[in-house]
């Protein structure tokens, strides 16, 4: 029996369904936001990528590689770069002003090692987590071992903590995540391995896969276990992996990995071979993930710089604004236009359960309400609806709503008595996307607004 009400649960997959009839899963398009950061600076350039971001004290922090050229995972000339903005659109770059670069001492780098190829911080919301820990990263590639971790005071200044690395099975030379995971209670590491059930002609190696470890303190590490996806799922390679909690819905991990296709090569004049778009996916368990929707989130348009190799790294993280959630991909990399992009989705409209002018619906697996309030994020059409109907065990109906229109992020409906009892429900849909349902999904502090 599924517990419901005191948390969202995201229409991404068939966790509540028991049996549905004329309904489809959609993916949701993130709408275009436009540029927020080029590479212009002498230290940045064509080959910077690999960001992390997340908002600290109203702050929002963005941390990416810096690199003209991209030429050599191994280069000291790599560095790591913070800029910040309070609305998530505009951002500045941080004047450090402690490192030299080819004689600049104006800048906004924090450290300049080959660990910068795939330096990745974040902020440890762990309460147990001490003041000069505050802030975490994992950084490394294979000629160092593996990944290292790090911790630091204030983002800025970085110290290790520990003397070698800490995870060590893995290939490692492309942005890897770690987060503490407030649903789970431990810190969570996805990086990259070569799956060699899956090699061809033009990978020997095997196929480009993501893996994952846990640890209760941030340096004893699980053995790595790769994700496991349904059969039939398909192989594609997935290069990085931007896995995080779902803000207010923890209990799922949401992954936007680019997705690989090797020898393809669309411009001619690029000088590497591989074109690429982002997946998006999701996990309740961390280790088995669901590609619900198998089209792309993020795909090129128009443009021929998005049809060129690792195009579409979606930056690990994401932030709150007003009834939107804000993502970050990098995109044109390689190309003098490299930058950062955002996009914005309205909370929790990942995907969505829909009906056409024929209608359907779904019935649910039994579940235990935990609450009198029923929130519901959908969309209609003017003639479309949702209609909810709440079944006791025996199938004897508790509450019957109207027809419900329009469009909203959380419209709460309220049953008198409901917390505390068991039973199902069924949800009727005609020209309707549902997005969301359970817990309410409006924005909880000021923080989140522009």
């Amino acid at each position: 029996m599924i517990s419901f009400g005191n948390r969202i649960e995201p229409l991404v997959d068939d966790y509540l369904i028991a049996a549905a009839e004329n309904l489809s899963f959609r993916l949701a398009a993130p709408r275009p936001l436009g540029k927020i950061l080029g590479f212009d600076e002498p230290w940045e350039g064509a080959g910077s990528l690999g960001m992390t971001i997340f908002e600290d004290e109203g702050i929002i922090k963005c941390y990416y590689r810096g690199f003209p050229t991209g030429e050599d995972d191994h280069s000291g000339q790599q560095t790591s770069c913070l800029a910040v903005s309070r609305d998530g659109i505009h951002f500045d770059r941080l004047p450090i002003n402690e490192i030299s670069y080819d004689g600049i001492t104006e800048n906004n780098i924090l450290r300049m090692d080959d660990f910068c190829h795939n330096f990745a911080p974040f902020l440890d919301t762990n309460p147990r987590c001490p003041a000069e820990e505050k802030y975490k990263a994992i950084g490394g590639i294979l000629s160092h071992g593996g990944i290292h971790v790090f911790g630091s005071p204030d983002g800025i200044h970085w110290h290790p903590l520990a003397d070698k690395p800490v995870i060590t099975k893995g290939a490692f030379d492309s942005m890897n995540m770690a987060f503490y995971n407030p649903h789970t209670g431990l810190y969570h590491a996805y990086s990259r391995y070569f799956d060699k059930n899956l090699k061809s002609e033009i990978m020997p190696m095997g196929c480009r896969a993501i893996q994952s470890c846990t640890s209760e303190d941030f340096i004893h590490w699980s053995e790595p276990v790769y994700n496991q996806y349904a059969e039939g799922a398909p192989t594609d390679q997935l290069y990085t992996n931007a896995t995080r909690p779902i803000p207010g819905a923890e209990h799922i991990l949401l992954s936007l990995p680019m997705r690989f296709r090797e020898m393809r090569m669309k411009v001619e004049s690029h000088p590497s071979a591989g074109i690429s778009d982002a997946v998006l996916m999701t996990s309740r368990d961390g280790v088995f993930w669901s590609r619900t929707v198998k089209e792309p989130w993020l795909s090129g348009g128009l443009y021929n710089h998005e049809w060129t190799q690792r195009n579409f790294i979606v930056v690990g993280g994401s932030i709150e604004r007003g009834e939107d959630f804000y993502f970050y991909a990098l995109q044109n990399y390689c190309w003098e236009d490299d930058g950062i992009w955002a996009y914005s989705l309205p909370r929790y409209r990942f995907m969505s359960l829909c009906a056409d002018g024929d209608g359907g619906f779904f019935t649910t697996k039994p579940l235990r309400f935990e609450s009198d309030d029923i929130h519901l994020n959908f969309a209609t059409s003017a003639y479309g609806y949702v209609r909810i109907t709440l079944l006791d065990p025996d199938g004897s109906v508790i509450f019957r709503s109207d027809e419900i229109y329009g469009n909203e992020i959380s419209h709460p409906l309220h049953v008198d008595g409901l917390c505390g009892r068991c039973g199902t429900m069924k949800v009727e849909l005609k020209e309707a996307h549902l997005y969301a349902l359970g817990g309410d999904m409006q924005k909880k502090n000021a923080q989140s607004e522009v």
